[in-house]
């Protein structure tokens, strides 16, 4: 019964941290796309025991925890949705172990803290957790989404940056266990932390993570680069890394309807003397030696000039680096303000990322003339942020255009041998795009899937994803 679970988790972690659905604050419903989510019950468990003690507490009322952290994802992963049976377990709370070791430059922290938390605790010790993104999300939140950002490039993904997990089980429900010991170099085990990352919050909790940190930069230097044409974009590229190699921290495309968006309200003027080019590239250095051993702006500036003197680049902005970046991260709130967006976060390999732009604009101007694409993102590392907007004069936006419009376009990424989720994790909002995915390019890897999550949760009492294919979650819940 619900009332003996409230009851009982309200005894565990206190009566202010125990809401039940009505009661729920709206914060924690609402994500930050798509519509507002329901639950049974609300708990925030202020310690690793008492989030233990909650997922036995759901086990035993047969209740199905779904796990929160910041609630800054994208694909609805971390918003519950029924109202009966589900209770909502925030990590907000979770803020025990904050442990630093400057020898080995690692942190073992607990999952509720915020990436500014951490960064905001480093920066007096010269360093940084470097996967950089214009959200905020918990520790815990990106390591179940396996989160990327802007400087990928060279710092890599979460998972690059993990070097140990503690977890709590739903199975049985509520063990805790410790997978790795934080070591650079580990051979001595299955690496069974690294299912757990990206893994959405479906196999289980995690409680605590231990990271790698890096050196803060001393100094920057960023252009925005308007290549004289768009098949200059990837030369460009290749002669920038070559050149630069791991000072390059940041390779960004950004087309010219996202440009606009970056810019809306703002005097477009003072940005290529107000005649945006159809395509930009957004360029970082960055070192941690200062700049009187190392000059990166004059290394940038001395390259944009021969590059104009070749002919491969008409036009940049420098020397404005905190203006191009916050260009670059209101792009997605510009984008809002013309409609509904239809977010894509896709990869691609190199070789066939201007091939889907190209055929996927040709899609949706034959079949939807009306959607405005606007992509930008990671080109550097093969991201892509295939954003669309849904004019408002366009009329609603039904599920079924949506569909179409979708699977259209994911069937031009697994044709050219992409991801259909580059960074944003696997929610309800892509799981039937999972299935299809996979059950076109490797069916096995659906099978395999779903044993590996019967394994850690075999009575499918965690998260919002089922990770096997259509036939076999016929009995699961959610699917």
């Amino acid at each position: 019964m619900l009332s003996e679970f409230l009851a009982e988790a309200r005894a565990l972690c206190g009566d202010a941290f125990v809401q039940d659905g009505a009661a729920i604050e709206p914060r924690f419903l609402q994500p930050a796309r798509y519509a507002v989510g329901q639950a049974a019950a609300l708990v925030r468990p202020g310690s690793r025991d008492e989030a233990a003690g909650v997922i036995r507490l759901a086990a035993a009322h047969g209740l199905r925890i779904v796990l929160q952290g910041a609630h800054t994802g994208l694909v609805r992963a971390g918003t519950p949705d029924d109202a009966a049976g589900e209770v909502l377990l925030s990590t907000e709370r979770l803020r025990q172990v904050f442990e630093l070791d400057l020898l080995d430059r690692t942190l073992r922290v607990s999952a509720g803290f915020k990436l500014s938390d951490i960064n905001e605790r480093l920066a007096p010790h010269g360093l940084w957790f470097p996967v950089d993104l214009s959200a905020d999300p918990s520790i815990g939140g990106m390591v179940a989404h396996n989160t990327g950002g802007t400087r990928m490039l060279r710092y890599g993904d979460v998972r690059a940056n993990t070097l140990a997990l503690e977890v709590v089980l739903p199975e049985p429900a509520g063990q805790v266990l410790r997978l790795g010991q934080g070591l650079q170099k580990d051979n001595s085990a299955l690496a069974l932390g690294q299912l757990f990352i990206g893994s959405s919050g479906s196999l289980g909790l995690v409680s605590e993570v231990t990271i790698k940190l890096a050196p803060l930069p001393r100094q920057r230097a960023v252009a925005l680069v308007a290549p004289s044409a768009l098949g200059e974009v990837f030369p460009l590229y290749a002669e920038v890394m070559q050149r630069w190699g791991v000072l390059v921290s940041a390779f960004e495309g950004i087309s010219r309807a996202a440009l606009e968006a970056g810019l809306h309200g703002q005097d477009l003027a003072r940005w290529f003397d107000g005649q945006l080019p159809d395509y930009a590239m957004l360029i970082e250095l960055s070192s941690e030696l200062p700049a009187d051993q190392l000059d990166l702006n004059g290394l940038l500036q001395g390259w944009l000039e021969a590059e104009f003197e070749s002919g491969r680049v008409r036009d940049a902005v420098l020397d404005a680096d905190e203006a191009i970046w916050g260009l670059r991260h209101r792009i997605s709130e510009g984008l809002r303000v013309q409609g509904k967006v239809i977010g894509l976060d896709l990869s691609l390999p190199r070789r066939h990322f201007m091939a889907f732009r190209e055929r996927g604009a040709a899609l949706l101007a034959e079949h939807f003339p009306q959607v405005r694409l606007a992509d930008f993102g990671h080109l550097g590392d093969g991201g892509m942020h295939f954003n669309m907007v849904w004019p408002v004069e366009a009329g609603p936006l039904t599920a079924a255009q949506e569909l179409t419009l979708r699977e259209g376009l994911y069937a031009l990424v697994a044709e050219l041998g992409g991801s259909i989720s580059a960074e944003h994790g696997v929610g309800p909002q892509l799981q039937a795009a999972y299935r299809a995915h996979w059950a076109r390019v490797e069916p096995g890897i659906l099978d395999w899937a779903g044993r590996v999550q019967k394994l850690w949760d075999a009575h499918a009492r965690m998260g919002k994803v089922v990770w096997a294919g259509e036939s076999a979650c016929q009995d699961s819940k959610p699917c």
